[in-house]
């Protein structure tokens, strides 16, 4: 009987020292939020924790080319605002990476991919990122394309309407020339659907509502003031007589306007742009020669982007596609949107 009752004491003393020990353990919670699981102490500074980035949307990957000339330039400053903007986090709500080609592209959709985005915000070089890009819709992420377009599937696709630049201009020009002259039309391969939809809208309005006026076709090499350079440096010793130029994009307008000055070329009345450029901006305010003007697709739309693929990560209501229409600029309005502080 007395053995019974010290063993009985003996494994009721022993649960006790169990039960104080677990009680002195620094006992840890887990909570589940959407697909991440979030560790803390149960005696951690609760207010600490709350200040932490939220990540319960998850890792928004931004991929961009490196900045080659002022629009994207544009882009990438606009895109570090607007996650700033949404109090994201650098590593853990956003990753920003910029490429210098097509193959250095591929290579940060695949590091995106391996990070665990759940969403992806891509700029294309151009439509050979399409195969990099089909990943991304393939593992299951959300792919946001912007501003050029890519072959294949997507989650949402945001741009300026770049058709509208070519309609919009051929339109100007046609009224400005009363429907008579010449016309160089730009064109830019390298820079993918952007080239083709500005340029074929243009020519499609110009065939449709001014069909006695001539069209020569130019190519230039990409984006650049340099780009417009060249290329108009050559336009002109091919073709003695020229009314206007359509140009694509403001920073290759800005070389075609050199390339005019040099050649001492006091026939070419008009020239377009497409972005909306302070630089370009300065000259269709003080150039006399040439009257210039440019329709609106500004690098802040990035930012709409971006909105996107969080509203779609929170399960709100999204457009498939949204697209910007551009507003004409000359010398009637440009003041309006002169804006010293802006990159681009």
């Amino acid at each position: 009987m007395k053995k019974s009752i010290v063993s009985i004491l003996l494994v009721v003393v022993m649960v006790s020292a169990l039960l104080a020990g677990c009680g002195n353990s620094n006992k840890e919670e887990t909570t589940v939020t959407d697909k991440n699981t979030v560790t803390k102490a149960a005696d951690a500074d609760t207010d600490t924790a709350t200040e932490e980035p939220a990540t319960k949307d998850g890792l928004i990957g931004i991929s961009l080319p490196a900045a080659d000339h002022g629009w994207i330039a544009g882009t990438i400053f606009y895109a570090q605002e607007k996650v700033k903007e949404l109090g994201l986090a650098e590593g853990t709500g956003y990753k920003i990476v910029t490429s210098e080609n097509i193959n250095d592209q591929a290579n940060d959709i695949d590091e995106l991919i391996a990070l665990g985005c759940t969403s992806i915000v891509l700029l294309p070089h151009n439509d050979e990122v399409s195969v990099a890009a089909q990943k991304i819709i393939d593992k299951g992420i959300n792919l946001i394309v912007f501003d050029r377009k890519v072959t294949g599937d997507y989650t949402a696709y945001v741009a300026g309407n770049n058709a509208g630049i070519g309609t919009k201009a051929a339109e100007y020009l046609g009224e400005a020339l009363a429907g008579k002259g010449t016309i160089a039309v730009m064109s830019a391969p390298s820079v993918g659907s952007v080239s083709v939809e500005r340029t074929d809208a243009f020519k499609e309005e110009m065939k449709a509502k001014y069909p006695d006026i001539t069209l020569i076709e130019v190519t230039a090499g990409g984006f650049t003031q340099e780009a417009g350079l060249t290329m108009a440096t050559d336009m002109l010793v091919s073709n003695p007589q020229i009314d206007a130029v359509f140009s694509i994009d403001d920073e290759p307008s800005l070389g075609i306007l050199q390339a005019i000055h040099e050649a001492g070329r006091t026939d070419i009345k008009y020239i377009s742009g497409g972005g909306g450029a302070q630089t370009w901006y300065t000259k269709i305010q003080s150039e006399t020669e040439s009257k210039c003007f440019t329709e609106t697709y500004s690098p802040s739309m990035i930012g709409d982007a971006i909105q996107v693929a969080v509203d779609i990560q929170q399960g709100k209501e999204y457009q498939k596609d949204t697209i910007i229409e551009p507003t004409t600029i000359d010398s009637s309005n440009v003041a309006d949107f002169i804006n010293a502080a802006s990159p681009y």
